[in-house]
């Protein structure tokens, strides 16, 4: 390599922005792809303790503008403006509270220091005009927002957010003839979702629906494609199809207990009881219809299949939806799981982990009410279009690079996908059996922070991952290496408050990235105390390259 070719692959920030100006490049990918040269070197290197006001941090909007938080009663939603960590006020409290080069200011006892860890959050974020919205008040006084629930609409113009309370009705008889598979198990709740219009600072339009079962935490029972919102209810095994005009819900259709053209039609049951016999689903009737299909009559393993799939028959006929998403306004994913027994208690101390149930994976296209594709959980088939289509498969992208995030286990897949090809029958349905429970994908659970990227960066995914899901802390700082030259690029120093041994309290860590500037905000909680530390860039931190512990590749 001459000289040349090394000024071009340079890693020094004055090089890359040189090289930029001049318009010389290596030979390669576009322009989106050679700003990863700039992720690698502006990193959210300096971590600083900080106090945040008394509110639930949530998340940022997509264009990284805002910052949206719960009350501490939750009942009101928070929207805090975005300032950035540039400001020539921010680096004067630094400059005085004597930040210098360290990775991790903690501050001491003198005055500097406590400003600058008590005011950092006034100086990141406009508290003085934060917007302040009372949603669970009224009627809906006895409902409480979800810490863990909501979706960003029309590129963040709108906010779903979903409030919760408790029920104790029974459920209808009725309902036990129109859902035929319902779910009876399960606690029931009531829930208010609410459209919040971020730009007006109003509430467009809330859907109330009492008694019933939605997976709220990380956005699992709810998926959104453009304007179109599906509802999955686990308690009458259905999908409320909705679509958002000017911030408002229109209903369209319920997918799950029978066809478009039978649902005005009356059901005449007779005398109902623990006895009667209800029909399946048509989803599952379609199930039934399509796997028949694929048996041929003359193959030499007719036999074999047509006793497969009478013996998976009862299976299929009782089995439960647990998960969906939408690929696209036309195209539903379906995950059915085995229905737990009577006798299935999980124990509080279980010795050993549960048995994984039984899953069939289901496309099932709205439209046409057809069912075009099933997979068992140890499917190969399943595994390609997971290997290939899992970017396409992701509902968030980055509004500044259109990138979906990134997913570790689906990067080690990928990087392997030539040792999985080659692999034997039998390693290659242990491979679907790892990997297949990644999808359906829950919407908009992922980061796109590039400072996340699993094929810019190395780092341990049992530490952090672009998973909104809280991870637990560890007793080091987590370390992040430059992908190509194993260089330590910068650290979280998120290490635990308190030892970690079989009997200490569990500590956890959430984190909170801005969609693409090197901004991370930390949140550790052990019991009922929560400790906040925000993770920028510092032109003046310098990233010792101490030895640590090693990270897989």
């Amino acid at each position: 390599m001459n000289a040349y070719e090394e000024r071009l692959r340079s890693k020094n920030l004055l090089h890359i922005l040189q090289n930029r100006e001049s318009g010389f490049h290596p030979i390669g990918p576009g322009a989106k792809f050679r700003d990863i040269d700039f992720y690698q070197c502006i990193t959210p290197n300096l971590t600083v303790d900080c106090a945040v006001p008394n509110v639930f941090i949530r998340k940022f909007t997509p264009d990284g503008s805002k910052l949206i938080a719960f009350s501490h009663d939750q009942r009101s939603l928070h929207v805090y403006k975005y300032k950035g960590i540039s400001s020539a006020r921010l680096g004067q409290l630094m400059q005085a509270a004597k930040v210098g080069t360290t990775e991790y200011f903690t501050g001491n006892d003198n005055s500097s220091s406590s400003r600058l860890t008590n005011t950092i959050f006034d100086e990141i974020f406009d508290t003085t005009d934060c917007l302040k919205l009372r949603l669970c008040q009224g009627d809906s006084v006895r409902y409480y927002l979800h810490r863990e629930f909501s979706i960003f609409l029309e590129d963040g113009r709108y906010v779903l957010l979903a409030a919760i309370c408790m029920t104790n009705g029974a459920i209808a008889t009725g309902d036990y003839i129109r859902y035929p598979d319902l779910f009876d198990k399960l606690d029931a709740f009531s829930y208010i979702f609410y459209v919040v219009d971020l730009v007006q600072g109003l509430i467009t339009d809330t859907l109330s629906l009492p008694q019933d079962s939605i997976q709220i935490p990380h956005n699992y029972g709810v998926s959104v494609v453009g304007s179109a919102v599906a509802i999955m209810s686990r308690l009458y095994q259905c999908i409320y199809m909705y679509e958002l005009v000017d911030g408002r819900f229109i209903k369209q259709e319920t997918i799950g207990p029978r066809p478009r053209d039978l649902n005005d039609q009356p059901m005449d049951i007779g005398v109902l009881d623990v006895t009667t016999l209800l029909p399946i689903t048509h989803i599952k009737q379609r199930v039934l219809s399509f796997l028949y299909r694929q048996i041929d009559a003359n193959g030499p393993q007719a036999s074999q299949n047509y006793q497969n799939f009478n013996k998976n028959f009862e299976f299929i006929e009782h089995m439960i939806l647990e998960k969906m998403q939408l690929i696209n306004n036309d195209l539903l994913l379906l995950r059915y799981e085995e229905r737990p027994k009577d006798s299935d208690i999980t124990p509080i101390l279980a010795l050993v982990d549960p048995p994984t149930p039984r899953r069939l994976h289901v496309f099932y296209t709205i439209e046409s009410e057809e069912v075009v594709a099933v997979y068992h959980d140890d499917s190969v088939e399943l595994l390609q279009i997971v290997l290939h289509f899992y970017d396409q498969m992701s509902n968030v992208r980055s509004l500044q690079t259109g990138d979906a995030p990134s997913s570790p286990t689906h990067y080690l897949l990928k990087q392997n996908v030539d040792n999985v090809q080659k692999a034997s029958q039998s390693l290659m349905r242990q491979a679907a059996l790892r990997f297949n429970p990644s999808i359906p994908v829950s919407t908009q659970a992922y980061t796109t922070s590039p400072y996340l990227r699993y094929d810019i960066f190395n780092y341990e995914e049992r530490l952090i991952s672009p998973s909104e899901r809280p991870k637990a802390c560890s007793s080091e700082p987590i370390v992040f290496r430059e992908r190509s030259t194993n260089r330590v690029k910068f650290r979280l120093n998120v290490k635990a408050r308190m030892q970690n041994t079989h009997l200490a309290q569990r500590e956890l860590c959430a984190f909170i990235c801005h969609p693409f500037e090197p901004f991370i905000i930390s949140i550790q909680k052990l019991m009922h105390t929560y400790s906040y530390r925000m993770h920028f860039y510092n032109h003046s931190t310098i990233v010792t390259q101490c030895d640590c512990k090693s990270v897989p590749k």
